[in-house]
Order: structure tokens, then sequence, then C-alpha cells
């Protein structure tokens, strides 16, 4: 767990990344709404790069956890992949720094999912732990857990970066669009078990 200095400095370069996105802010505003000095933040990310990587992976943990928790207490009645795929997709778009940088910085955002891909998969299989009904991830094994959240992620960072001919705005649009395009794309392993 991070120390109190480098929550403050995450917390900090939250509020700061939101008010004036993430290109305009420099190390110096981050500590200053900190309270630490700049060499504090150099001991512990090494550029900004480093501390934008931070965030972005905390606010992703933080993120995958709660649509994790609100399916499991749902218990949605529709298709789970369907389900996990539509509130990755909604959750992403409430999330002022996340959305902010999915419109105002696609590139950024491209190449930082790609330097966290790994990690982002293994949120999204955490998650998926979580949300699937008991002994169901067991039942169908670790490599189609793996499978799915490595499609939830590619299909979730494509609906999030590239406007498409048909809309997918409302839960109901991102549901119609899982329904046709990602389920199809699914493992057969897993479209052959019913969740």
């Amino acid at each position: 767990m991070p120390d109190q200095s480098t929550e403050a400095i995450l917390d900090a370069a939250l509020v700061e990344f939101d008010q004036h996105g993430i290109r305009r802010v420099a190390l110096d505003d981050v500590a200053r709404r900190a309270g630490v000095s700049r060499t504090t933040i150099y001991r512990r990310f090494a550029n900004k790069d480093d501390l934008v990587s931070a965030v972005v992976d905390r606010e992703n943990a933080q993120l995958f956890a709660d649509i994790a928790e609100e399916l499991k207490a749902k218990r949605p009645q529709s298709n789970y992949y369907v389900e996990a795929f539509t509130q990755a997709i909604l959750r992403g778009r409430t999330h002022r720094v996340l959305n902010r940088m999915v419109h105002d910085e696609p590139a950024l955002t491209l190449e930082l999912a790609r330097r966290h891909y790994a990690a982002a998969v293994r949120r999204i299989e955490a998650a998926l732990q979580v949300i699937f009904p008991p002994g169901f991830a067991d039942r169908i094994g670790p490599q189609a857990v793996h499978e799915l959240a490595d499609t939830i992620w590619r299909y979730a960072i494509m609906a999030a970066l590239l406007p498409g001919p048909e809309p997918i705005e409302t839960a109901d649009d991102i549901r119609a669009f899982a329904t046709k395009h990602f389920l199809p794309s699914l493992p057969e392993a897993l479209r052959a078990v019913p969740v």
C-alpha cells in the first residue's frame, strides 16, 4: 500500500488532471496541491509519465472493483458477458479523468492502454471472478476467463475511441452493440457455456 505522501500526490494529480487535462499539468502544480516538494514526487515517480500511469492504474483498479461489486449485487438477468462489457463502458464514461483523457487525449489513452495492458486484463479477470456465479470461473477455466478479460478490454477501448455508424450512447445501445459484435467474438469455450 502506498505511503501517505504517495497517496497525497496521486490524489492531487487526479484533481489537477481533472481540472486542467493531463498535458497541461506540470509537476509543480501537483506538488503544490499535494503539499510536497517536486523532489518528493521524483523520489516516487521518475517523471510525469510515471505519475500519469500510477494515477490511471489506481483509478482503473477502483473502477473494475466497483463494476464487480455492482454486478455481483445486481445479479443481472441478461448475459453476464454483455453486462460486464456494458458496465465497463458506462463506468468509464462517468469517471471524470478517464473520460476526459479518452476525449481530449486519445493518443495518450492508447499509449497507456498498451503500456498497462497486462495489469488491466488482470484486474478484469479479478472482477470477473467476483461477478460470476459461484463455481462458474472454475467450470470454464482460467484460460477462458483470461480470454474474456482480454476481449472485454479490447472492445472497451475500441468502443471508447472509435466512433461507429450506430451510436452507442445509452446502456441499451451498448448492450445491443455487445450482443451483435462482442458476444460473437468471444472464444468458443465461453459461448458454449451459458452464464
